[in-house]
């Protein structure tokens, strides 16, 4: 989403004023992008709509100070006190004389147009430009402050003068912070990067595997922990509890829009059984084991990660025996899967794969991913085993529910809390009443159900944008809800709250949406390091986590997907030019900041003799996906081929190996990296036994070095060839 700074002026007497300052500040130089609505607004789409996306989105506020546009009853008062609400800069324009600054932009400073035009403008052309410095954030930071005491003096009402006084305390430690880093930036970017050069070397360190003390295993942290104010959920609850007791059951399939709970209600359900008991007074219920995996979590949901966690759950022997079968590149990944379900006849053991859709297509709502469609399909097929499968999951995979029907359940969270329950959450959130729920009317906390369709995500980004602002009412957000369409509710309250975060807080969420996995905050640091000078998330990571903006998971930070999207909607995608422009002048682009990422990564990859399992590749498995994010495909195939002949190959993960490359092909520039892409690709077909695509690969391969002229490597492809021809005959 670009950038830019917004004119607001009265139409009665600023027009002309307008267009001219607009004109002349688009000119440069340097030229400075603005937001006119005579120059911007889209004729046949809603204004007001507009016009409020521009304030969300804009750098800051040229408020034009005219008789007219200080009036109380001048649209400017509504555009200014919502760029407050935004936590953006106003900066006052006087152009007539008498014209007073409104009270609540006290103790501004403005720039003064009364007399010559171009000295002026010269004077907001330096000051929009030092907006961005240290210094400029301090005085914004300040200016909040001043607002804050105002406001404190004033307030009347408890609960008001409460969520005055912690926007205070905030403020007036990141005002601390921020007149450090003024003071001496060089000793802040040095703090900075010492505290990130530790984090890297702790993060450089082996991992010790999680899992729990009790008599079940426990393997990986859950998505997430349920919050005790999760209730309801009764019936679901019930039939989920239904299904673990069928054992004619294997697969139960929670569908539902994101924010509707799908995640909260399993992890409430399975931290339960984690005691042997079901949560509702549903009874006792035994289970031996737990996996956790999520498609944005540390695990991912994939066929490497559920095999190798589901052998954690079994004896050392048998576990040794079935990981051998899993490098046979002879077997299947259904005789894999049925090898492995054999070895649990008895007992209970559950699997979460939890944010599912990431893996569906959503065209074909066929699985993307081959190797785990089969073994799902071996798992709903196979003889009597004890494995249950639970996924939660936006859209529902077609062709997996016609596999062995009778072994599966659906269950879809159509509908939201049900009262008392949502109006529960959002009194229980607010833990100590500041934000005004907990004391809030009956009939508001209903009608904030209605507007919400009780979804939880929805309930607590309604706590989110509370926490945000103090100035914003439960009833003024539920008026403006009131004009949405309901089933975009959940997105509209997240971007809602995430619009009324500072500057820095947005940051941090954008950081934590390029990675689009679990991260430390060290990693944020990194990524961040360019654009905030001294930055240090971790208190603003703890700080997001008690709003209900971001999550945690053993010490890691990330985001619910409806935050993610949301978070990278206000990113621009950038072009790949933006990977070659570093340090402080590297754009934020979501390009840009992949790369970045994968920089992250890179440095924090483990010594090549320490790395033993799938595991312990993670930094680059994630460092070729950012790669390929940065569209920087070349890196990304010099990565992978570090890892897939010596490691993934080794190890049997033919699949994840393949899957790697085909993201590759015809995506690479190097004709050394192609040749060895394509042709390492035809070794992973090989080894499962696809002769025929192993061919073409070789043939690809071989064509490129004929071109090249490289003699000894073409020698190597037609050894292969020769190979898969041989095995063909034979």
């Amino acid at each position: 989403m670009p950038t830019h700074h917004l004119i607001s002026y009265s139409v009665a007497d600023a027009t002309d004023f307008a267009l001219r300052l607009c004109d002349a500040l688009a000119a440069g130089p340097p030229p400075i992008s603005m937001w006119l609505d005579k120059r911007q607004l889209i004729p046949g789409r809603d204004w007001d709509e507009q016009l409020a996306e521009a304030i969300r989105a804009c750098d800051s506020l040229l408020f034009i100070m005219t008789r007219d546009s200080v009036e109380p009853t001048c649209t400017c008062t509504q555009e200014w006190t919502r760029a407050l609400k935004y936590k953006k800069p106003v900066i006052p324009l006087r152009l007539h004389a008498d014209a007073e600054l409104p009270f609540r932009l006290e103790p501004r400073q403005y720039i003064d147009f009364t007399g010559n035009f171009d000295s002026a403008l010269a004077q907001l052309r330096a000051h929009l430009q030092w907006l961005s410095s240290p210094a400029g954030v301090l005085q914004s930071l300040k200016d909040r402050l001043a607002d804050a005491k105002r406001d404190l003096r004033r307030a009347t009402d408890a609960t008001q003068q409460a969520r005055i006084q912690d926007d205070l305390a905030q403020l007036e430690k990141q005002i601390a912070e921020q007149q450090r880093i003024v003071d001496d930036p060089k000793a802040a970017a040095e703090r900075v990067a010492a505290s990130i050069a530790a984090g890297l070397e702790r993060e450089r360190e082996p991992q010790k595997p999680i899992s729990g003390e009790a008599a079940t295993k426990f393997i990986n942290p859950p998505p997430m922990t349920a919050p005790s104010y999760f209730q309801d959920r009764f019936v679901e609850t019930k039939l989920i509890a239904d299904f673990l007791r069928d054992d004619s059951r294997r697969m139960l399939t929670l569908v539902g829009r994101g924010g509707t709970g799908k995640t909260a209600l399993a992890c409430r359900l399975l931290k339960a059984l984690e005691h042997g008991h079901l949560p509702d007074d549903l009874g006792a219920l035994a289970v031996d084991g737990i996996v956790y995996l999520s498609a944005v979590g540390s695990r991912r949901v994939r066929v490497p990660d559920l095999y190798a966690d589901l052998l954690k759950l079994l004896p050392e022997e048998a576990a040794r025996h079935l990981d051998s079968l899993y490098k046979n590149p002879q077997a299947s990944t259904d005789a894999k899967m049925c090898a492995l379900l054999a070895a649990f006849p008895h007992g209970r053991n559950i699997v979460l794969l939890d944010n599912f859709e990431d893996v569906v297509d959503t065209e074909t709502l066929n699985l993307r991913d081959a190797e785990l469609e089969e073994a799902l399909t071996a798992l709903l097929q196979a003889p009597a085993h004890v494995i249950k499968v639970i996924i939660t999951t936006r859209v529902a995979p077609r062709s997996l529910a016609l596999v062995q029907p009778a072994r599966q359940t659906r269950l879809d969270l159509d509908e939201g809390l049900a009262s008392p329950f949502a109006e529960n959450i959002l009194r229980e959130m607010d833990v100590d009443g500041k934000v005004g729920l907990q004391a809030a009317p009956e009939n508001l906390l209903a009608e904030a159900r209605f507007r919400t369709r009780g979804y939880p995500r929805a309930l607590e980004a309604l706590f989110a944008i509370l926490s945000a602002d103090r100035d914003t009412t439960l009833q003024e957000i539920l008026d403006n809800a009131a004009q949405r369409l309901p089933e975009n509710v959940v997105r509209d309250l997240v971007g809602e709250a995430f619009d009324r975060l500072d500057l820095t807080a947005q940051k941090v969420m954008q950081a934590l949406a390029i990675y689009g996995r679990p991260v430390t905050p060290t990693a944020v640091d990194y990524l961040l390091q360019p654009f905030l000078i001294g930055v240090n998330s971790a208190p603003v990571l703890s700080r997001l986590v008690n709003m209900h903006f971001v999550r945690k998971e053993a010490g890691r930070y990330y985001l619910h997907p409806v935050d993610r999207e949301y978070a990278l909607s206000c990113v621009p995608r950038g072009e790949a030019g933006d990977r070659e422009i570093l340090d402080e002048k590297t754009p934020f682009t979501q390009i840009a900041l992949a790369d970045r990422g994968a920089n992250y990564f890179a440095e924090t990859r483990l010594p090549q003799e320490n790395c033993k399992t799938l595991a312990d590749l993670a930094p680059q498995l994630a460092e070729i996906d950012l790669r390929c994010v940065a569209e920087d495909y070349d890196t990304a195939a010099t990565v992978l081929k570090n890892i897939d002949y010596d490691y993934l190959l080794l190890w049997g993960h033919y699949r994840l190996m393949i899957d790697l490359h085909e993201n590759l092909q015809n995506k690479l520039n190097d004709p050394d990296l192609k040749s060895t892409s394509v042709g390492n690709l035809g070794m992973a077909y090989w080894s499962i036994g696809q002769m025929q695509r192993a061919i073409s690969c070789y043939e690809q391969a071989l064509t490129i070095e004929w071109e090249l002229k490289n003699r000894p490597n073409e020698g190597v492809w037609i050894n292969w060839l020769g190979n898969c021809y041989y095995m063909s005959i034979g």
